[in-house]
This record gives C-alpha cells, sequence and structure tokens, in this order.
C-alpha cells in the first residue's frame, strides 16, 4: 500500500509491484485519503502498447488513469506537456509528441539556470483552487522523470511548433481546439463536462502563446522576452 500525496489529495494506492515505489517515493503521505485506487490485471493489461510489458510502469499508468477519472469532479484534471516555474510564475508548454517540448524547455534552463524549476515534463495536474489556478509536479513525468513535488501557480501556456526560425507570438481567447487535445478526458460524461468547465477557467485566467522555434539557445530568448518581459 503507498499513500500518495498528489494535487494537495491524498491518493491510498493498493499496488502490486514495486515499481511505484520507486517512482513515487517523493510523494508519499499520510494524509487521509481521498481516495483509495486498486486496478485489476485487466486493467493494467489495458494500457499496453508499442511492445511495452514491463507490469509495474503499466499499472502506474492504470493507476494514473483512475485517479484522473476522478480529479474533474474536484476541480482538477491531468494535463499533457511540460509545467516550468519561472521566478514564481507557472509556464506550460504544449505539443504534440515529439515536436520538442524537452528540447525548448532545456533551452530556458540553460538560459535561466537556478531561476528555473522543472515541474514536471509531460504529465502535471492543474486544479482550480478559490478561483486561482496552480499546475503541479507528479511523479509521471515521462522517460526524462523531470519533476518537482510542488506547485506553481499557472500563468502562462505556450503552444510549441517546429520552426525554422525562431518567433513567439501572443495569442487571443479562441484556444480551446488547441486546449483540449493536450488534456485528459474522462471516459465518465459527468466528468468531462467538469473538465471542459475547468477549461473555461484557464482560458479565463491565463495568457496563452505559440512559440515556433528550432533547437537553438535563442529560442528560449525570444520566447522569454515576449512571455515574461512583455
Amino acid at each position: 500500500m503507498l499513500n500518495l500525496r498528489l494535487a494537495d489529495f491524498n491518493f491510498l494506492i493498493d499496488n502490486k509491484y514495486g515499481y511505484l515505489e520507486e517512482t513515487c517515493a517523493d510523494y508519499l503521505s499520510d494524509g487521509t485519503p481521498h481516495l483509495s485506487v486498486t486496478v485489476t490485471e485487466e486493467e493494467i493489461k489495458r494500457e499496453q502498447a508499442d511492445g511495452v510489458d514491463n507490469m509495474g510502469y503499466l499499472e502506474s499508468l492504470a493507476v494514473y488513469r483512475k485517479i484522473a477519472e476522478w480529479l474533474p469532479c474536484h476541480d482538477a484534471f491531468l494535463m499533457h506537456g511540460t509545467v516550468i516555474d519561472v521566478d514564481g510564475c507557472g509556464i506550460a508548454f504544449l505539443a504534440k509528441s515529439g515536436v520538442g517540448k524537452t528540447t525548448h524547455m532545456t533551452n530556458w534552463k540553460a538560459l535561466l539556470g537556478n531561476r528555473l524549476t522543472v515541474v514536471n515534463g509531460d504529465k502535471p495536474l492543474i486544479r482550480l483552487v478559490d478561483g486561482n489556478l496552480y499546475a503541479y509536479g507528479t511523479p509521471w513525468a515521462g522517460k526524462e522523470r523531470l519533476h518537482t513535488n510542488m506547485k506553481t501557480p499557472l500563468k502562462k501556456v505556450c503552444f510549441i511548433e517546429r520552426a525554422t526560425s525562431n518567433s513567439c507570438e501572443k495569442l487571443d481567447k479562441n484556444v480551446l481546439h488547441r486546449l483540449l487535445p493536450q488534456v485528459y478526458k474522462p471516459a465518465d460524461q459527468n466528468a468531462l463536462v467538469k473538465t471542459l468547465g475547468i477549461l473555461d477557467k484557464v482560458i479565463e485566467g491565463v495568457d496563452f502563446y505559440t512559440i515556433k522555434c528550432n533547437k537553438e539557445l535563442s529560442s528560449a530568448e525570444i520566447a522569454y522576452n515576449e512571455i515574461i518581459n512583455n
């Protein structure tokens, strides 16, 4: 049994394999659980894809899926993207897999050094608390496992696109069609409606940008100057 604290919720996990104990060591809690999570062998096997047969890893995906199904009815959701904290400002980088979120984030880290903390490199949690949006680190953080057990006020969301030259442009609020593909969509209809309601708050409360970039460090400099300094 593992008691994990994620996004200021406590989850009691009845795990069968040791993978979760290894990867979630920084998130252990002794608080009263908000949700108990058990997954079956059938649910674990449903997570199999691309030849992955590590049962502990697949169990972790099944566990996170159950958590993600529960979250929207508690004003939170799972997002696919990278979140960083720069001087107390939370910035999300969103893109299709393989476009270069991690590369762009690495350039920001090279530019800013210790001013930047990686909150989560792949699957952060977003939560609405008293009208304020926060992004939370979790141990579900992609192959690089870049994450920090912390929260940051989510202020900026950036859509990353590959390009030969670097640019950054602020967007209007017509971004739902771009945001939705990067958000976990629950199977439960009520939870899905709740998710859409939280996304309305995200669109209302966050600034959006398109970053067109190559792999050069100057991509981070241009984006930083537009997003932070303007």
